[in-house]
């Protein structure tokens, strides 16, 4: 572990990202722990230290030692952030949020880091801040030359990816095309290959109830998902399906296959949650770096109110960690 080196974004500043990080710091092992690098605001984290009583010795990276046990941060902004803002949606904490997310990316896209990790941002306060971006997925995948990625949900009882993200329902199936869903297909193969270092089963859903019953309730099964699938296959990939969305989560289901691909947000992110929420994360396929980031959001109800849980932050932490062991 000693040589692995994560770079982590600072999240939205008003939210809870970067209490969690500082949270996860004490639960981590002391290898782990000197494997982070926080691109933020030093102040702020000396503060939020001191407010949470967490007790974890804050230190300018840039003057850390290797062994030394504390939570380094690179002072990247100065934000003049004050206890009020806490909760607050504003433009400033969405620029701040994202300004230490591209930098701590290009710092990982150029070799400096191992893979980056990501705290919530709050999606309206950083379209406030004039990044007209759905999310991470999104920007980091129009950072790296606008390439074709996949939004992974992992937890150790099941792994999903969405063919559609950010995406109102009604809006779904005019979204999903044979082509895309193969290239998703093929996105799911060669990532999972890499980490696992073997080709995964890849179970996929239909889209509408009972997967369209031979077409009763729809056509986008025969028109769209089957052919997709037939693709895939035709490139040796593991595909099968499209399976009724209400059996395919079951725990008999759940022996044979290594990855779901839904359709849409919520069908694949409400069985993933509900199975293993708090050890479910986010991972970005098909970008040139690791990504990995919790699988909650900003919480701006509890923000500055020392109630979030370093708990599962700590877990995606040690998700990337495994994965850059070749231990996934």
């Amino acid at each position: 572990m000693k040589n692995i080196k994560l770079a982590v974004s600072l999240g939205d500043p008003a939210g809870i990202g970067p209490e969690v990080v500082l949270k996860a710091f004490r639960l981590l092992p002391k290898p782990a722990r000197n494997c982070l690098t926080v691109f933020g605001d030093l102040a702020y984290f000396e503060e939020l230290n001191r407010s949470t009583g967490s007790g974890v010795r804050v230190i300018d990276s840039r003057a850390a030692k290797r062994a030394d046990d504390g939570l380094r941060v690179l002072p990247l902004l100065e934000m003049g952030f004050k206890r009020q803002d806490f909760g607050k949606v504003s433009k400033k904490m969405g620029a701040a949020a994202m300004v230490s997310l591209e930098v701590a990316a290009a710092a990982t896209l150029d070799g400096e880091y191992d893979a980056l990790i990501t705290p919530p941002i709050h999606k309206k306060a950083v379209n406030l801040a004039g990044y007209h971006i759905p999310g991470h997925t999104e920007f980091l995948a129009e950072m790296c030359g606008d390439i074709p990625v996949a939004m992974m949900l992992a937890s150790p009882n099941l792994k999903v990816v969405v063919a559609t993200t950010h995406v109102a329902v009604k809006d779904v199936p005019g979204a999903l095309d044979s082509a895309k869903l193969a290239g998703l297909m093929t996105i799911i193969d060669g990532s999972m290959k890499r980490m696992t270092g073997k080709r995964p089963t890849i179970a996929v859903c239909g889209l509408n109830p009972h997967a369209s019953d031979q077409g009763l309730f729809g056509d986008e099964e025969k028109r769209i998902i089957a052919p997709a699938i037939t693709i895939a296959k035709r490139k040796g990939m593991k595909v099968s399906g499209p399976y009724p969305a209400d059996t395919m989560f079951t725990p008999r289901a759940l022996e044979k296959y290594d990855v779901a691909l839904a359709m849409y947000h919520d069908q694949g992110l409400i069985p993933v949650k509900a199975l293993g929420f708090g050890k479910t994360v986010n991972i970005t396929l098909g970008l040139p770096i690791l990504r990995v980031s919790v699988d909650h959001g900003a919480a701006f109800d509890i923000a500055g109110k020392n109630l979030a849980d370093g708990a599962p932050m700590a877990h995606a932490i040690m998700t990337a960690i495994s994965i850059l062991r070749g231990r996934f």
